[in-house]
């Protein structure tokens, strides 16, 4: 590929309803390409090494791929013909260099909807099509490597939209090496990075959550704004194995990029009414490389205002508890009032209150008068439905 590291290239980067306009804003943030939010995903042009880079930083993406076409689609006849026909307008060679015959390749395919056809059965199915391509284009046929590719098409199919592209990450990239410890309750960490993000967190700011558990949403938070990596210890990405681009020197391409993280501490704190919370929390921090950031404490809700000044934080960002078959309504109700009641004393005006759970309907109904609505969103975690909401702070009056 000439020139590869300048050239502009079409990217689409994947994640879950309702994290659109956070990927959107991070795309922006991380490359200076203004995006479009599509359905799941988002989509934009940039350098290839400015993708590269949105691939290594990402907190938002499940994948991350060259875009070699999108269209919508009928059945299984007419994807497979529409796939055929944005290979015409792709150039292979660029992927399946002329020079390394010996290039091999898999297709991977990701379904979201229902189908007529499962993702094993296109597979081969869109591999055909791909040979076929690469013959035109590049005058071979590449082998197929199931284990051990140089190359990974993916399919991304969300309902009756399709994209094909060359995949960078090879991996699910929402899926974080830091995370060995979890427990029931526990958020993923894209939400846990989106609700941050909707939240308006920022440096300076004072930040709590008040149900950290294993501590995913104040490490999320902390990564972005330090800078750091979350794949810092994962540099196992498809893209160091591409035949264009397996000679760049990637310890330098990595080491140029770390070096602009920060270790400056930040004023962030997760508190959790038991210790093993507590433990696990500070356990994931030190494996993510932020534990000198941040910090972790033990504390019940209804303690908070002995811990807390009164004014001082300016945002809560929690998963909170909702009403189930594992949490009676009266127990969670009395939760609700005394958050209420606490956050009224240590939040600023204008402070905020990002909350997340399956059902916030009684939270909504218990909104005392010291707070406003200001948004309300839904995020999906897979088939996973979660609502958020961000209550604001009135201005107190002395």
């Amino acid at each position: 590929m000439a020139d590869e590291t300048r050239k502009t290239i079409r990217a689409l980067a994947v994640t879950d309803r309702g994290v659109e306009n956070v990927l959107v804003s991070e795309i922006e943030e991380i490359v200076g390409a203004k995006a479009l939010a599509l359905d799941s995903c988002a989509s934009f042009e940039s350098s290839i090494d400015d993708v590269l880079k949105f691939t290594y930083l990402t907190q938002a993406s499940d994948r991350v791929m060259v875009l070699l076409g999108g269209f919508k689609f009928e059945g299984l006849d007419d994807l497979l013909e529409k796939t055929k026909e944005s290979l015409k307008g792709a150039n292979l060679s660029e992927w399946f260099p002329k020079g390394y015959p010996d290039c091999s390749f898999k297709v991977t395919c990701e379904r979201r909807g229902l189908h007529d056809f499962g993702s094993q059965g296109v597979e081969p199915e869109i591999g055909g099509l791909i040979i076929e391509a690469v013959k035109r284009d590049s005058g071979f046929e590449p082998r197929v490597d199931l284990k051990d590719s140089d190359v990974t098409v993916f399919l991304f199919i969300n309902n009756d939209l399709a994209h094909v592209g060359i995949d960078l990450a090879g991996r699910d990239l929402s899926k974080r090496t830091y995370r060995i410890f979890s427990g029931p309750g526990t958020v993923n960490a894209k939400i846990a990075f989106a609700m941050s993000r909707i939240a308006g967190y920022k440096k300076k700011l004072k930040m709590i959550d008040l149900y950290a558990r294993t501590g995913i949403i104040p490490i999320e938070a902390a990564l972005h704004e330090s800078g750091f990596s979350v794949n810092f210890h994962a540099k196992d990405f498809s893209f160091k194995k591409l035949p264009s681009l397996k000679e760049r020197d990637w310890d330098s391409f990595f080491r140029k990029i770390d070096s602009k993280r920060s270790d400056e501490k930040l004023d962030i704190t997760g508190f959790d009414p038991l210790l093993r919370n507590v433990e696990a929390s500070n356990k994931n921090a030190k494996l993510a490389g932020i534990d000198k950031l941040i910090r972790f404490s033990k504390m019940d809700l209804e303690w908070m205002d002995v811990k807390l000044d009164e004014n001082t934080v300016d945002l809560v960002v929690s998963r909170i508890p909702c009403p189930s078959s594992h949490q009676a309504e009266a127990t969670v109700r009395k939760a609700y009032k005394e958050l209420f009641h606490q956050a009224e004393y240590f939040l600023k005006s204008g402070g905020k209150l990002c909350v997340l759970g399956e059902n916030l309907s009684l939270l909504q109904e218990m909104i005392t008068k010291d707070f406003k609505l200001k948004d309300e969103e839904r995020l999906w975690a897979g088939q996973m439905e979660y609502e958020l909401v961000i209550l604001c702070r009135v201005e107190k009056v002395e």
